[in-house]
């Protein structure tokens, strides 16, 4: 029989609650110990491994190239050991615990839908879906910090993670009455006009503002818009107050609040960006994370992605 490792899972847990406070007192507090009680368990667990994995001085300096290697490596035994629980400790009425999913922000409303019907569905199951970039979610499922992601689908994707396509995400333009002459709700109108108008969008480091400024250059056409914010509501909140315009997501104009603004579809390309469920590769996958896969291929297993 191989040895057993020289420290135990409370080791690894205050491993990653310096990663997560990056002060040793408050992860201290968080952990209900005492920092000398802390700092004490951090250097016997270095002790143990044969290598430091925090740089100290008199504060907490970040971590060790070792200690980001162990950080990865204690996110994925505590995952597993999590998974293991949620696996034996069942009471028939399916997984328990917490299932965290990181979602693009304009997908936020398709995941409020999806969540309360896994959580109707599983009573003891605790959905948390966290409003997340694209690359931020990638880098989460990476370091398991995340268990699950609802984010845009890009190529060869299937190569990293387990992929389920979920909808075809469209767009509208939603704008003051004053800059549209005549326009009424469920007309259309083109990307290339749409440039025209006084925009305010997403900044640019989330992947539905880089979709937009794609398909305003295949158009020919390169707005600068007015406004930029990475929040949908504060776009909404600026919509209502004066004579501005933004392009959104289908699923944000629904829930969003447009009475008295004019929302026109986007056409001349009419774009579908594929937004999909994205999990880790791993085998047993966890239960909390099988349970949202499983319903959301029977709820949208079937969705055609666009050519």
């Amino acid at each position: 029989m191989e040895k057993l490792p020289p420290f135990d899972l409370i080791d690894l847990r205050l491993l990653l609650a310096l990663a997560e406070h990056r002060h040793f007192a408050h992860a201290a507090r968080a952990c209900n110990l005492s920092q000398p009680a802390l700092s004490g368990r951090i250097r016997k667990l270095e002790t143990a491994l044969g290598t430091p994995l925090v740089f100290r001085s008199k504060r907490f300096e970040g971590f060790t190239p070792e200690g980001e290697r162990a950080l990865g490596w204690a996110r994925l035994i505590l995952t597993d050991c999590s998974g293991f629980f949620q696996d034996l400790s069942g009471d028939g009425e399916g997984p328990q615990g917490t299932l965290r999913i990181g979602v693009v922000p304009s997908a936020t409303p398709f995941a409020g839908r999806l969540c309360g019907a896994l959580a109707s569905r599983f009573p003891h199951l605790k959905p948390q879906a966290l409003s997340m970039s694209s690359t931020a979610i990638e880098k989460g499922l990476q370091a398991f910090t995340i268990d699950a992601g609802i984010t845009y689908l890009a190529p060869d994707m299937e190569k990293a993670f387990g992929v389920l396509p979920l909808f075809g995400e469209q767009y509208c333009l939603v704008a003051d009455p004053i800059l549209l002459k005549g326009g009424r709700k469920n007309e259309s109108l083109s990307w290339h006009d749409a440039a025209d108008l006084p925009l305010c969008l997403l900044t640019p480091d989330m992947q539905n503002r880089r979709i937009i400024d794609e398909t305003f250059a295949a158009t020919g056409k390169r707005p600068g818009p007015r406004f930029e914010t990475n929040s949908f509501n504060a776009i909404l909140s600026l919509l209502r107050e004066g004579a501005y315009a933004a392009v959104l997501p289908k699923e944000q104009a629904g829930v969003g609040h447009t009475e008295g603004l004019v929302v026109l579809n986007l056409v001349e390309p009419e774009v579908r960006s594929l937004v999909g469920l994205v999990v880790p590769h791993r085998e047993p996958m966890l239960p909390v994370t099988a349970a949202l896969w499983n319903l959301s291929k029977s709820l949208y297993g079937k969705f055609d992605s666009p050519s």
